[in-house]
């Protein structure tokens, strides 16, 4: 278990799918969380059952982070409830048109980009200034299928979710001198309402090998959220201090182990996208 008593944490996209399992493991942790997202009902809905299970009277707020006249307000709004916030976490998004980019709506390939990619930059930029905490003061990001490997027909949703990797990497060394611990997670494939977008497209425009990759996936129930919000817990936490600027795979990287957490306190290069020409970033751990 991370301690995480006495921090209060932003999630956005907080009241479903992996931002709900994050917003519990916190509130589990010994956290007060603030979820965030558009739908209210939804909202209301997470916000009962975080505040049946935790000691500390969690929050909601209804945000579009594509607005960012609409996160200036929630920071506004932070500030008149007098919340000291501690952690940060970007994890709301939308896979955004599915198909050719040649043949999909470039109306929604902008707002796909500015609600993944810019969403999570106008979230940064108004809170980062906001965070305080006696100890580091944390960010997560969320990437997701596109970052690492290419994701053909998902062009929207997967060049937003690299963006957020470099990004991160990028903030990460611009706030070193501020006390900031910032990373990127991949949850792996966890079933969300995004899945379900997919398996309603025709197979064609979206990739048979990928159609069915999905199909399979959504029966046997994919990457548990949970894995996810453990390792989102850990980067909140104090035991995570001094690991910033990477990018950690939750099912698939032993970041529980001494020896991960050594080589990404100590290996500038390891956890990050770089391009390798004639040289070898791997290291046995």
């Amino acid at each position: 278990m991370s301690n995480l008593k006495n921090k209060t944490i932003i999630i956005t996209g907080g009241s479903l799918g992996i931002g709900f399992a994050i917003a519990k493991k916190c509130v589990q942790d010994g956290a007060r969380v603030i979820i965030a997202s558009r739908n209210k009902t939804d909202l209301e809905n997470a916000l009962t059952e975080l505040n049946s299970i935790g000691k500390e009277k969690n929050l909601s707020y209804s945000l579009d982070i594509g607005d960012l006249n609409a996160v200036r307000n929630f920071a506004k709004w932070c500030n008149d409830e007098k919340l000291e916030i501690s952690g940060l976490v970007n994890n709301a998004g939308i896979y955004g048109p599915m198909g050719k980019t040649t043949l999909v709506d470039m109306d929604e390939f902008t707002n796909a980009i500015q609600i993944n990619f810019l969403g999570t930059v106008y979230m940064c930029n108004v809170f980062a200034p906001l965070l305080k905490s006696t100890g580091r003061k944390k960010i997560v990001n969320y990437s997701g299928g596109g970052a690492a490997t290419p994701f053909a027909n998902y062009s929207a949703y997967a060049t937003s979710k690299i963006a957020i990797v470099r990004f991160t990497e990028n903030l990460a060394i611009e706030l070193a001198d501020e006390n900031f611990d910032i990373n990127c997670v991949a949850p792996g494939f966890v079933v969300t309402r995004l899945h379900n977008q997919t398996l309603n497209q025709n197979p064609d425009s979206v990739g048979k090998n990928f159609f069915e990759n999905t199909k399979k996936q959504v029966d046997s129930g994919g990457v548990p959220p949970e894995k996810a919000a453990d390792l989102t817990a850990f980067l909140l936490s104090d035991d995570s201090d001094g690991i910033t600027g990477k990018f950690i795979s939750a099912p698939w990287d032993d970041w529980q182990s001494e020896e991960f957490k050594k080589t990404l306190l100590e290996d500038k290069d390891f956890a990050t996208l770089r391009r390798i020409d004639n040289k070898n970033f791997y290291k046995k751990i």
